[in-house]
């Protein structure tokens, strides 16, 4: 019976890092797939998304991805937060799966890591502890209306959602286009879902918690 269970279980994974596997393909090619002036135009209304309902102007600490390729655009953005004298963390990686939150005080300082990440320099100690964070803009490449989010498979975002919830009540919210919401995502039990998702058209709340 244990074998069999084992079996069973193991056949679930299996079936849904496949299904994961696929999902990435289909996805990023979507995304990569929306015209560049729309893309742009996309992520200007999702940053008017955020300022207009207060989502981050009203936090001291927000923790931001940096983003690369198609992914909505957050340069801009946390221009502007350093600007209202907002501490801005950017993440740094240390190794699969966990980065570190790094305080930058200028984007133009960023650099390249050996992962083609932008990222906080080495010789940036100003580390920002899970605790002080108000909220996290996280990325992703399709999204669900219950909050479940399809990463890019290295785990980084899952463990600190995860980390960050069990340090304090940090909002997690999910940037991306309306082309990448999707009806429903495959989950494993490490997945970890946003509290809300911003589009340049809606706000979904995913009431996770």
């Amino acid at each position: 019976m244990s074998m069999t269970s084992s079996s069973c279980s193991q056949q679930a994974l299996t079936s849904v890092a496949d299904d994961k596997t696929i999902l990435r393909s289909k996805a990023r090619y979507v995304r990569d797939h929306i015209p560049v002036r729309a893309r742009f135009a996309a992520t200007c209304s999702i940053q008017e998304q955020l300022t207009s309902k207060s989502l981050l102007n009203s936090h001291q600490v927000v923790h931001s991805y940096v983003n690369i390729g198609s992914e909505v655009g957050t340069e801009k953005l946390i221009r502007s937060m350093l600007k209202r004298d907002q501490r801005v963390a950017c993440p740094r990686v240390v190794r699969q799966p966990r980065f570190e939150h790094i305080a930058i005080r200028d984007i133009d300082s960023l650099i390249i890591s050996p992962l083609g990440l932008r990222e906080p320099d080495p010789l940036n100690t100003d580390h920002v502890d899970l605790s002080e964070i108000d909220v996290m803009l996280v990325p992703g490449l399709a999204f669900d209306r219950s909050g479940a989010r399809l990463g890019y498979g290295g785990g980084y975002y899952d463990l600190a959602i995860k980390e960050i919830t069990n340090h304090g009540q940090a909002l997690v919210i999910g940037l991306a286009f309306e082309k990448q919401l999707v009806d429903k995502l495959p989950q494993d039990e490490h997945d970890q879902r946003v509290d809300l998702i911003v589009t340049e058209h809606q706000v979904i709340s995913s009431k996770r918690r």
